[in-house]
C-alpha cells in the first residue's frame, strides 16, 4: 500500500501555512529596516506590532517583486536551455531583479501611492547622484548572489538536509542587508531636486485702474412725451418729465430738533429768574478723562464719578514664568534640530551596526525558525510527491 499521498497532502498544506507566515514576518522586518533607514535612522527602532497590521505588506511586496519576477523568469528560461543550465536559469532572473527591482521600490516610496511601480522622478534623482547609484549596485550584487545561492540551498535542493539549516539564515541575512542598503540610497536621494516638478506661476498684481474701453458715466437723460392724452373725465392730459432709474435721489435736508419752552401759567405771570437748562449748566472743570465725556443732569448735582485705581495684581503673579518660557523640547521642534541632514559619507561601515541590535538579532532568529519549518515542509512534500515517482 502506497502512503505517499497521505503524507504529501499534510506536508503540502503545512508548507503553504508556514510559508505564508514566514513571508508575513519577513515582509514586516524587511520594510521596517527599509523605511527607517530611508528616514535617516542610524539604528532601527524595533517595535512590536500585531500580526494583523502586517497582513497587507505581503501583497504589497508580492506586487512589486511580481512586476519583474515574471518577465525575469521567462528571460532566464530563454537564455538557459538544457539540463546543465540550472544555475544559469537562476542567475539570469536574479540579474534582472538586481537592476529593475530597486527602481520599483524607490518609485513606490516617492510616489503618491505605494502601489505605483514606476515613477520617472526616480531616474532624474539617480542621475543627480551617479557615484552613489553605481556604488549601490556594486554593493548589492554580492548580496543578490548570496540570496540566490542560499535560496537554492534552502528551498530548491532535494535531500541534503544540512543545506537547509545553512541556507535559511543566509536568506534572511541577505534580505535585511539589502533593505539596509536600499534604504540608504533612498535617504541620499531625498536631498536631490525634483526636476520634473512644474513651477507655479506667480499671480499677476491686481491693477485697480479701469480699462480705457469703459466709457465715463453720462449725464442723466430726461424723457419727455409732449403728446396729450384724451380722457373722458379730465380732458387732455399733457405728458411730464420722467427721470431714468439710475438717477441718484436728491439729498434730503437734515432736520434739526429745537427745544420750545412751555408758556408760563397765569400764577407764574410775575417775573422771576428763568432757570438755566440742565444741559447748559457749567460745572467746575475736572482733569479726569471721564468727566469730559459725560452729560450732566439735575440728578447728578451731588454725584461724583468713581475713581479708577490701578490693578493690584502684578503681571508676574498672573502669568507664571514657566508658561511664558518654552521648554527645551518645544524649542527643538521649532528650530527643527532633529530634522535629517544630508549624509557626508553615504556608504560606511556604520550601516552594519544595526546587525548588533537586540531587535535585529531577534528578527534573524524568528525568521530563521519560520523559514526552517517551511523548508522542512517543502522537502517532505517533494519527497512524497506521488507525481514525481519517488519511493
Amino acid at each position: 500500500m502506497n502512503l505517499d499521498a497521505l503524507i504529501f497532502v499534510p506536508a503540502l498544506v503545512g508548507s503553504v501555512i508556514f510559508g505564508f507566515v514566514f513571508l508575513l514576518f519577513a515582509s514586516h522586518y524587511y520594510l521596517t529596516v527599509l523605511e527607517d533607514t530611508a528616514a535617516g535612522a542610524k539604528e532601527i527602532p524595533w517595535q512590536s506590532e500585531p500580526v494583523t497590521d502586517n497582513f497587507t505588506k505581503v501583497f504589497y511586496l508580492a506586487w512589486l517583486i511580481g512586476v519583474w519576477a515574471g518577465p525575469a523568469y521567462f528571460i532566464g528560461r530563454a537564455f538557459a536551455t538544457g539540463a546543465d543550465a540550472a544555475w544559469l536559469r537562476l542567475a539570469v532572473p536574479l540579474l534582472v531583479m538586481w537592476v529593475l527591482y530597486p527602481v520599483s521600490q524607490l518609485s513606490s516610496l516617492s510616489a503618491s501611492s505605494v502601489w505605483v511601480p514606476m515613477n520617472l522622478d526616480v531616474f532624474t534623482r539617480l542621475v543627480q547622484k551617479p557615484f552613489v547609484t553605481i556604488t549601490f549596485f556594486v554593493l548589492t550584487l554580492p548580496v543578490f548572489a548570496l540570496f540566490g545561492v542560499a535560496f537554492k540551498w534552502a528551498f530548491l535542493t532535494v535531500g541534503n538536509w544540512p543545506m537547509l539549516f545553512v541556507g535559511v539564515p543566509l536568506v534572511v541575512f541577505a534580505a535585511l542587508l539589502y533593505a539596509r542598503l536600499l534604504g540608504r540610497l533612498a535617504f541620499a536621494l531625498m536631498f536631490t531636486k525634483n526636476l520634473l516638478k512644474r513651477k507655479k506661476k506667480k499671480p499677476k498684481p491686481f491693477d485697480a485702474t479701469p480699462p480705457a474701453s469703459i466709457d465715463p458715466p453720462s449725464e442723466p437723460v430726461e424723457s419727455y412725451d409732449p403728446t396729450p392724452i384724451n380722457t373722458p373725465l379730465d380732458g387732455e392730459l399733457m405728458g411730464y418729465n420722467v427721470l431714468i432709474a439710475d438717477d441718484s435721489p436728491a439729498p434730503k435736508k437734515r432736520v434739526k430738533a429745537q427745544i420750545v419752552d412751555d408758556e408760563p401759567s397765569p400764577l407764574e405771570a410775575s417775573p422771576r429768574p428763568v432757570a438755566e437748562p440742565a444741559t447748559q449748566r457749567k460745572r467746575a472743570k475736572s482733569d479726569h478723562p471721564l468727566d469730559s465725556a459725560r452729560t450732566w443732569t439735575d440728578e447728578d448735582d451731588d454725584a461724583t464719578p468713581y475713581g479708577v485705581n490701578p490693578s493690584e495684581v502684578k503681571d508676574e503673579e498672573r502669568i507664571p514664568a514657566e508658561v511664558m518660557k518654552p521648554r527645551a523640547d518645544e524649542m527643538a521642534l521649532l528650530d527643527r534640530r532633529d530634522a535629517p541632514k544630508p549624509p557626508k559619507v553615504v556608504w560606511s561601515l556604520e550601516l552594519l551596526a544595526f546587525l548588533g541590535q537586540p531587535g535585529t538579532i531577534s528578527a534573524l532568529v524568528i525568521l530563521s525558525g519560520l523559514g526552517v519549518f517551511s523548508g522542512v515542509m517543502v522537502r517532505v512534500a517533494r519527497a512524497f510527491d506521488p507525481t514525481s515517482g519517488a519511493d
